[in-house]
């Protein structure tokens, strides 16, 4: 409401009761005054309400009444003589009404009409007068400054609801220039849009009718809604839609299988939300094809998985890989002391029979701990330069000996081949291995093997889909494939077959591609599995190339036979049962013998003494100081000294520790004395 109207609708009853009020006091001058302004501002008020409010005659009007009433009870004196106190609120009275200014212009008349009628009064308070005019200062000070404020603020408002009302209206013009419909924001929208409502499509954009394979939005329109679902997943879209409906909330991406209008299907990922499309419940649905996703999903997970596998047969490798290295210096302690006590007996005791068997048995026992180390990958190689071809050709017989008359063998094999290092033995059951599988695999029917030989580089990005690849470095690496043409194997079974004791023969140990893992793993070498059910296997194994020469052999067995020592060797190792069974051969071939409990105080005895020593027996695993590193120390004093470095584990894995300068002979724990008495020979007869 308009300051002066209700500044008027107040003042009236107001006035009212003090005229009423004054009349019953006997103040008859003052109430007659009072009710004739009831009247007036009556009128008034009559007046605002049917014109302009914002008049400024109306406010001159208004004012003259509390003018002239309040200078009424200032000359008067009012009841008990206090009517001036009313001029104090005049100037708040005419600058709420009326405006800053016509308020001030009324203060200021006031003061002035009261001023001269006190002139022409007879006797006048002057003193009352100028205590009354400060106080009617200082409240017209804060009247004017109250409502300056107020009328700042106001006018403040109005310029930012200007500002509001302006940006609206730009807003409304900019949209009413820039509005397109819903249908056609959608129809631009580059994604495969759609609405369904009870069961229906009732909208798709083009995008979604190429996606569904149809000739053009007409044709998907009106079309039930799982015409383009495959039914196995109705349950699924029934099941969300009913959610919606509940919750109102949208369902987060799901993946559905889509089936195009031709009847080809793939993976569509689906985003759907609930709508109301002029007041009808309806589903606003965003599409794409995820079939991409899927199959990286897909490639991610059998990366994820052939990782995981890979690292329980790793872990089951280092269990067995230790338990053998552990046995095996127990059967070096058992299996010595069992020799010495046959070279110690009688040639007629009968206790020869009984260590006979005890050597037999460590034997035994000494062959199972490298076939436990041969499926951890860390077998006992005897390494040497090989080249696969010469293997597969001299292997001609022994390979047709192992498949049946219906199956044909081709071989394609690479005349430019480099050599490889390792040890013939396991190279051939490698591939025999293969050879057998492939031929179970045909079975009687009329079949192919076909073994390959090749030369290429390979780097991390394949290694990586290999098994073992992940374990080597990029590089040249020789390949032999063995390729059939039987039944192939699922790949629900590949990511098995080389998993020890699984198998899908009735007879089978389930050892072979197991056991073909390992020694392609001691080998620093991958494999490659390619099969298709129906069509055929393939296995290629990777081999790094090498460039080394064929090593002659040194000396004859009769030479070594007939050979005895001469010298001081040092003998180092923590297991005090073999270091005994150590010291004791090689003082049997005439050597004197020094001995050191660990790697630290063989580094010392071979300070003291490497000018006098011929050789150093040196224990690969041991406490507080390791032989790798105790050989290194060994080389820094004087590198003349030969060094056999002795270890529960292969040459190869045992290689595969030592960095930079390597020893001069490897003995494989247990050993037996003529195995060391010819490690001896050859280090002491090397060429310099």
């Amino acid at each position: 409401m308009d300051p002066l109207l209700l500044t008027m609708l107040v003042s009236i009853p107001f006035v009212f009761i003090f005229a009423t009020i004054n009349f019953t006091l006997g103040l008859f001058d003052l109430s007659q005054i009072e009710f004739l302004m009831v009247l007036t501002l009556s009128a008034l008020y009559w007046w605002a309400r049917r014109g302009d409010p914002s008049s400024a005659v109306l406010k001159h009007l208004y004012i003259l009444h509390p003018v002239t009433l309040f200078a009424f009870l200032f000359l008067q004196g009012g009841y008990s003589d206090i009517g001036f106190i009313w001029s104090l609120g005049l100037p708040f009275v005419a600058c709420l009404s009326a405006g800053s200014r016509i308020g001030l212009a009324w203060t200021v008349v006031y003061a002035l009409i009261i001023v001269a009628l006190g002139i022409g009064a007879e006797d006048v308070a002057w003193q009352k007068l100028v205590y009354i005019g400060l106080g009617y200062f200082a409240f017209t000070l804060v009247a004017v400054y109250t409502v300056l404020s107020r009328e700042k603020s106001e006018e403040l408002k109005g310029v930012r609801l200007n500002e509001t009302s302006s940006r609206l209206r730009q807003g409304e013009i900019a949209l009413s220039e820039s509005k397109v419909s819903h249908r056609q924001l959608l129809d631009a929208m580059p994604h495969a849009i759609a609405l369904h409502s009870d069961g229906r499509w009732i909208y798709c954009n083009i995008n979604a009718a190429i996606l569904l394979g149809a000739d053009g939005a007409e044709e998907v329109i009106g079309s039930s809604l799982f015409d383009y679902i495959d039914a196995s997943d109705h349950g699924l879209v029934l099941e969300n839609i009913n959610r919606m409906s509940d919750s109102g909330r949208p369902i987060p991406l799901y993946d559905i299988h889509i089936v195009k209008k031709d009847g080809s299907s793939f993976t569509g990922s689906l985003l759907s939300s609930p709508v109301r499309i002029e007041g009808i419940p309806a589903f606003l649905v965003s599409l794409e094809d995820a079939t991409e996703r899927v199959r990286q999903d897909e490639e991610h997970y059998n990366l994820k998985t052939q990782l995981e596998h890979a690292q329980r047969l790793e872990s089951l490798g280092v269990l067995a890989g230790g338990i053998a290295h552990d046995f095996n210096n127990l059967l070096a302690a058992i299996s010595g002391n069992a020799e010495l006590a046959i070279a110690k007996a009688e040639p007629d005791s009968p206790l020869h029979g009984h260590i006979e068997n005890i050597v037999g048995t460590c034997d035994h026992a000494a062959e199972l701990c490298k076939q436990m180390l041969a499926y951890a990958g860390k077998g006992s190689y005897e390494l040497e330069v090989l080249n696969l071809n010469e293997m597969v050709k001299s292997m001609g017989k022994l390979i047709r000996a192992s498949v049946s008359s219906n199956i044909s063998l081709k071989m394609k094999l690479d005349s430019h081949l480099p050599g490889i290092e390792g040890d013939v033995a396991q190279i051939q059951q490698l591939i025999l291995n293969f050879i057998v599988n492939s031929a179970d695999a045909i079975g009687k029917e009329t079949g192919e093997i076909k073994v390959s030989t090749g030369y290429k580089h390979i780097d991390r990005n394949v290694l990586d889909r290999m098994y073992n690849g992940s374990e080597l470095d990029e590089g040249e690496f020789v390949a032999i494939e063995i390729r059939d043409n039987g039944c192939g194997i699922d790949p629900e079974m590949q990511t098995k077959i080389f998993d020890p004791f699984f198998t899908t023969k009735e007879t089978g140990s389930g050892l072979g591609l197991s056991a073909v893992l390992g020694i392609v793993c001691g080998h620093k070498g991958a494999i490659q599995l390619f099969s298709e059910p129906g069509k055929g296997t393939a296995f290629r194994v990777y081999l790094p190339a090498t460039n080394q020469a064929v090593k002659e052999k040194m000396v004859t067995t009769m030479e070594v036979e007939a050979w005895q020592g001469d010298g001081r060797v040092l003998v180092v190792d923590d297991d005090l049962r073999v270091r005994s069974v150590a010291c004791s051969f090689i003082e049997m071939l005439n050597f004197e013998v020094i001995t050191a409990d660990d790697g630290k105080e063989g580094l010392e005895q071979f300070g003291k003494h490497h000018n006098d020593l011929v050789a150093v027996l040196l224990d690969m695993t041991m406490p507080v100081l390791g032989g790798v590193e105790a050989m290194a120390g060994m080389r820094q004093i004087n590198p003349n000294v030969p060094i056999i470095l002795v270890s529960g584990y292969s040459e190869v894995e045992a290689g595969t520790l030592v960095s930079g300068d390597r020893p001069e002979a490897f003995l494989q724990k247990p050993f037996k004395a003529k195995e060391l008495k010819t490690a001896l020979y050859e280090v002491m007869h090397k060429p310099a």
